[in-house]
């Protein structure tokens, strides 16, 4: 008789194992998609202690007096040489006057809403105006505040004054330590973002690539940074020829035009670290990029908690069922082997009578 006794017990644990198999591959997604984020998060807070160096060089010469001067004041009285007063500040790279000698033509009183100043470039009159009596970011007086007040108009001159203190040389490596943390942090982008690179295809570390790259551009001064010695290559990375910068550092006194030369040093530093103290402060492109994944990362964290949780309850749901499955047809193996010898007990009986 062919029957449920021929039925083979189940491999509960190998059964148990291909099904989990199957049920767990979300999981390993969820293990892998976790894996890419960490590392995404490992690259840009990289990138963002790159950038933060960047930062440091950068206001290492904006926020240096041997520098341009952060701000001065012009006051004007109602004196017989009042078209001749001269503005002084305390520090700056600039020994001299600047190459742009401007005039106050107004000033924000009851009488103006607004102020302008306006001074000679290149045989062409150029004005600037403001809505209060201050102002800055002026691309010929690079890192320059300048807050007018009082009453009459006249022809400014600043004359920053440079501490005694300051060497070319010391210039020339402040200069090149800024060159050497752009580089470092362009390569760095360039890394992270080649083939198999954690941000392979993120668009922020291209862009955070190309708006550093941009820094370099000032369509409205006189001087190019060429002239002290810094250069954009053409594989988007920067050089510094100290004798070049030095050359200009040194004649500054004698040679007007090199004013403008170290102010644009100063300028473009000023371009770099309002750039990168954007990018990395709390609510910046690289912050904002490290908290995304973080919040994405508990959350997937918390996914495959839950997940593996699941698949522990359904691993023992499974292991119990099949378990129980072979109980009952062990039962049934041993109740048709009872029933098989009756039966045979019974036939015997009858074909001896």
């Amino acid at each position: 008789m062919v029957g449920i006794s021929s039925m083979n017990l189940i491999d509960v644990q190998a059964i148990v194992s291909n099904v989990m198999a199957v049920e767990s591959m979300r999981s390993t997604r969820l293990v892998e998609q976790k894996s890419v984020q960490d590392a995404q998060i490992v690259a840009y807070q990289e990138l963002n202690t790159s950038m933060a160096a960047v930062y440091s060089a950068a206001e290492a010469i904006t926020g240096s007096a041997r520098w341009v001067p952060a701000s001065t004041t012009v006051t004007f009285s109602d004196v017989a040489d009042t078209g001749k007063v001269s503005a002084y500040s305390s520090a700056g790279a600039v020994a001299g006057n600047s190459p742009y000698p401007f005039s106050v033509t107004s000033i924000v009183d009851s009488g103006s809403a607004t102020a302008s100043i306006s001074y000679t470039k290149d045989g062409s009159t150029v004005t600037q105006t403001s809505d209060s009596n201050t102002f800055s970011g002026l691309a010929d007086f690079p890192g320059l505040t300048i807050t007018v007040s009082g009453t009459t108009a006249g022809t400014v001159t600043l004359a920053p004054q440079v501490p005694s203190s300051s060497t070319s040389a010391t210039m020339a490596t402040a200069a090149q330590n800024l060159v050497t943390a752009l580089n470092a942090t362009l390569n760095l982008i360039k890394v992270q973002t080649s083939a198999n690179g954690a941000l392979e295809t993120e668009y922020t570390p291209q862009q955070v690539s190309q708006d550093l790259l941009s820094t370099v551009f000032d369509s409205n001064t006189l001087a190019s940074l060429s002239d002290a010695g810094i250069e954009l290559t053409l594989v988007g990375s920067f050089t510094f020829d100290e004798a070049t910068f030095t050359d200009a550092y040194d004649n500054r006194a004698s040679t007007p035009f090199s004013y403008d030369i170290i102010g644009q040093v100063a300028a473009f530093a000023s371009r770099v670290e309002t750039f990168a103290a954007a990018t990395i402060s709390v609510t910046g492109s690289l912050s904002s990029e490290v908290s995304s994944r973080q919040t994405q990362v508990s959350d997937l964290t918390q996914q495959i908690i839950d997940m593996n949780s699941a698949l522990a309850l359904r691993e023992d749901s499974l292991t119990v069922f099949y378990a129980e499955l072979n109980a009952k047809i062990e039962a049934l193996q041993s109740k048709q082997s009872y029933l098989q010898t009756t039966l045979d007990v019974f036939v015997k009986a009858l074909t001896a009578n």
